[in-house]
């Protein structure tokens, strides 16, 4: 990018005051330099052209898919997916209450997220997920609406706009929360989300020695290449965001050192598969169940 455009990103970028006009204007500017109309722009995005001047004049944040998709037709080469994903999140951080985690994956295009004690909710059953419920609601604390644990909500498969991956250790899928059969339809369900195009398990086995993340539970959220925050969940309450870029660092590349311990993909499907028939009742078991 040259000229105006890459102006209007470096204000965006660099002061404090990030806002959608902000966005809005670098958006117009690498448009009016690329030569472009407003409808052919908003076709190549795949958008409408009425969407997009409320983008232009500050009015809306467009969203990861438009955003995406405004940066590639302006061949913006990513600044302007940065400067979205800045405007976003000044946005999304700017009022008084802070964001749910909830609301925070909801525009993040790569979430990864390390379990060495449980399975996040989003891969849970809901069978699963009443089961741990249960078993958390007598050390609860007496909780303000807005300090209670946040649950969140299934996976949809058919959903793919964000990637997904879990580093999970195998004493969280084989610690006893429920029935046997509430876990095995738990592993069997988490084996069906790991073979979606958007989700990808990996499975430390309890095999596996000490290795480092043993602390606690983190996510990473990724909004563009060059925007990242980390969310740590708390037992008893809302978990914290943080977005300090050498927090950030230390948990992106302790996210990569977790990947290298645990095993392949492929590898993590076949030994939930394994851990799933092992909870498999066997026909004399089945028998004298009845």
């Amino acid at each position: 990018m040259t000229g105006r455009a890459q102006v209007s990103v470096a204000r965006i970028e660099g002061t404090g005051g990030m806002d959608w006009e902000s966005y809005g204007g670098g958006v117009w500017s690498t448009r009016k330099e690329r030569g472009l109309s407003l409808s052919l722009l908003a076709d190549l995005a795949l958008t409408t052209p009425e969407l997009l001047q409320e983008v232009e004049s500050g009015g809306c944040d467009p969203g990861l898919r438009v955003a995406r998709d405004l940066d590639r037709a302006l061949n913006a080469g990513g600044e302007l997916w940065n400067a979205w994903a800045s405007a976003h999140l000044a946005a999304l951080f700017r009022s008084e209450r802070p964001p749910t985690l909830t609301g925070a994956l909801a525009e993040a295009f790569q979430v990864r997220a390390y379990a060495p004690l449980v399975l996040p909710d989003p891969y849970l059953t809901d069978s699963y997920a009443a089961a741990l419920h249960r078993l958390e609601a007598p050390m609860n604390l007496p909780l303000s609406t807005d300090a209670r644990p946040q649950a969140l909500g299934r996976f949809h498969p058919t959903a793919a706009t964000t990637s997904h991956c879990l580093v999970v250790d195998e004493t969280a899928l084989t610690r006893y929360l429920a029935p046997a059969e509430i876990l095995r339809a738990q592993l069997l369900h988490l084996h069906h989300l790991a073979q979606q195009d958007h989700v990808t398990v990996h499975l430390i086995p309890a095999t596996t020695g000490p290795h480092p993340g043993l602390r606690g539970a983190f996510w990473t959220l990724c909004y563009s290449p060059a925007r990242t925050i980390v969310y740590t969940p708390h037992p008893c309450g809302t978990g914290h965001f943080h977005r300090e870029s050498a927090t950030v660092k230390a948990h992106t590349d302790l996210y990569s050192t977790l990947q290298g311990v645990a095993l392949p993909a492929e590898d993590s499907l076949h030994r939930i598969a394994e851990l799933a028939a092992r909870l498999t009742p066997s026909p004399c078991q089945a028998l004298s169940d009845h």
